[in-house]
This record gives C-alpha cells, sequence and structure tokens, in this order.
C-alpha cells in the first residue's frame, strides 16, 4: 500500500508528527513525506493520504488549506485522514469545522497530534505574543513548572500511533 503524508509547518512540530507517523508506518508501507511547500503529488497515486498542519493564529497554512479543497474528489476516492497540531485542545472541535473542507470523507479520522511550544526556539512578535498570552513579561523562564498557569503543550504520540494502528489495520 502506498500512503502519502502530507504537513505544513512553521516552527517543525507538525514535520515530527508527521515524521513520527511515518516512522511508524515504514518499512511495512511505501510512505511518501512530503511538506506542502515542496509541490505534494496528487493523492490519486495512493491508497491513503494523511494530511494536516499547525494552527497558527487560528488557522491552517492556506497552501494546505487549498491542496485539500482542490484534491476533495481525489481524497474521496481514497482512505484519508486529517490531523491538527496545536496547544488548545479544548478549540479542536472548532478548528476542524471551521478549517477543513466539510466534503472530504475523512474515513480513518481528524485526528489531535497536540503541539509543542518551545519558548527558546521563538523570535521577535511570536515570542511577545506568547510572554502576553502567559501574563508573565517580565519573566522569561518558561520551564519551571507554574501552578498559575497550564503546562505548555505537548505532542501526544499515543495519538500518532493510534492513527497508524488504524491505517495498518487496512491490510
Amino acid at each position: 500500500m502506498k500512503v502519502l503524508v502530507i504537513y505544513s509547518t512553521k516552527w517543525g512540530v507538525s514535520r515530527a508528527c508527521a515524521e513520527m507517523l511515518t516512522d511508524k508506518l515504514t518499512p511495512t508501507f511505501d510512505v511518501t513525506l512530503c511538506d506542502i511547500q515542496d509541490e505534494p503529488p496528487s493523492p490519486e497515486d495512493f491508497d491513503v493520504a494523511v494530511i494536516g498542519g499547525s494552527i497558527r493564529m487560528g488557522s491552517l497554512n492556506k497552501k494546505l488549506k487549498a491542496y485539500l479543497k482542490s484534491n476533495i474528489d481525489k481524497l474521496n476516492k481514497i482512505h484519508t485522514a486529517l490531523f491538527i497540531c496545536c496547544g488548545f485542545s479544548e478549540n479542536f472541535d472548532d478548528y476542524v469545522s471551521m478549517q477543513f473542507p466539510k466534503a472530504i470523507n475523512a474515513d480513518l479520522g481528524i485526528h489531535f497530534f497536540g503541539g509543542e511550544l518551545k519558548p527558546q526556539k521563538l523570535h521577535g512578535i511570536d515570542k511577545l505574543i506568547l510572554k502576553m498570552v502567559r501574563s508573565e513579561a517580565a519573566r522569561d523562564d518558561f520551564e519551571t513548572p507554574d501552578p498559575d498557569h497550564p503546562p505548555l503543550p505537548e505532542i501526544i504520540p499515543e495519538n500518532i500511533s493510534r492513527l497508524a494502528d488504524s491505517i495498518r489495520a487496512l491490510l
């Protein structure tokens, strides 16, 4: 079986999740991993497509959304899974309903892979926004647990494994 995994990423979180999924499926499947910026192939040449990315400023990458919209018919002819990476699990249902075309039949589900926030990797406006959100502008230590704020988001490997198991069950 041929599996296509397409992701969009800003800081590498979605890429890390897509790579984790790819590692779990290889060598059982012929997996093609593609960043949406690299002009991914048409899904018609694959048996399974897994497509997703990070939510940034409340939205998926525009190029990823355009790919999904332009390939709805092709995606509906194969097994399809969608995924989101973000730090706000409580907004997952809203993101799904607003970001993915409703016409896509994601028979393998829509998955939440969690997110990851490494403040030391952020720059400029992104770091400033994080500081404002965390309301600790005077404090630059985000790694120390703070009982007054929720923990920083993390990738959820179990969710990635569940999707890999669903794809393996197709054999």
